[in-house]
């Protein structure tokens, strides 16, 4: 059961990546399982590999904590294999009931991290301040034009895994200012493709993009987890401060009214519903923001069953 519920919460972290602001890291944060799968990450290494030669593959297997990784990850790629076309649709359809319902997932999301990882003092509000400022930073850059050459796309799955880890940072999102997003998405709907209809030369395309674009990943995440997991073990109360204060200023990204300020989807103003240019559709806005507020306190009971 145990790992079954870690497995749906893989699912859920997959769902969250592939949408642009909106980070994986803060699912497993507000899950409990943030800390453990950065231990987990940083126990691939060198090291295992001497202790499955010297101890055996019981020793290698347990050291790796391989059952919550395969788990984990299994949830993961299930989730953008099965909700890529779906997610891809209700971001062009459905925006206000998509992203009011990851809003308030996000709202509620922060004050369960404030009520049970936050001590506020002077410092964890200096450090607060300056998550929140970094974030919102960031999320100020503007979506640059497509980029397909293959070192690119190895560079921006190295970039977009550290964000996809970071609470409050949205790898996708950082894919769109990078301008590969599109480019993703695209080819993993062309890989689900060429199941059935396949084609040599597009499969040669396809797998070299994502081939290239998963070693930034893999690189990238094991380069990352190594220094997030030493700052979460040496610092705690500094970095819990710095992660929600990320997930603060990313808030505004996730605003569900927003407005067209150049033509481009990267170029958007959060405006008030009565600013809205379309239908505000308020009560189902609010409805959605409301599903997703409870969303949390379902996850919250669930780690209940991962950390009996």
């Amino acid at each position: 059961m145990r790992y079954f519920v870690i497995y749906l919460k893989g699912m859920l972290m997959g769902a969250a990546d592939l949408v642009p602001g909106v980070s994986g890291g803060t699912i497993a944060l507000l899950t409990g399982i943030y800390k453990e799968l950065l231990e987990s990450i940083n126990a691939l290494s060198l090291l295992a590999l001497v202790t499955l030669r010297k101890e055996g593959f019981k020793a290698f297997w347990k050291q790796l904590n391989a059952p919550f990784l395969l788990s984990l990850f299994g949830g993961i790629v299930t989730s953008i294999l099965l909700f890529s076309r779906l997610l891809e649709w209700l971001i062009q359809n459905k925006p206000l009931l998509l992203w009011s319902f990851f809003f308030g997932l996000l709202v509620a999301s922060i004050l369960y991290l404030f009520r049970t990882t936050l001590s506020l003092t002077t410092q964890t509000i200096l450090y607060l301040v300056f998550g929140i400022l970094v974030s919102f930073s960031i999320t100020q850059l503007n979506g640059g034009v497509n980029q397909s050459s293959l070192w690119y796309l190895f560079f921006s799955g190295f970039i977009a895994i550290s964000a996809m880890i970071l609470p409050g940072l949205s790898g996708a999102y950082i894919l769109v200012v990078m301008g590969v997003y599109q480019t993703i998405l695209t080819h993993l709907r062309l890989a689900q493709d060429l199941i059935l209809n396949f084609d040599q030369t597009q499969w040669v395309n396809t797998s070299s993009i994502l081939g290239v674009f998963l070693l930034g990943i893999l690189i990238g995440i094991k380069v990352f987890s190594k220094a997030l997991s030493w700052l979460l073990n040496r610092y705690p109360q500094r970095s819990n401060a710095v992660l929600v204060g990320l997930m603060i200023g990313a808030l505004h990204k996730v605003w569900p009214w927003q407005n067209k300020i150049q033509g481009t989807p990267s170029d958007l103003e959060a405006v008030f519903p009565q600013e809205f240019s379309g239908d505000p559709q308020l009560v189902a806005v609010l409805l959605c923001m409301g599903i997703g507020f409870a969303t949390l306190f379902i996850l919250e009971r669930s780690k209940s069953l991962i950390n009996p």
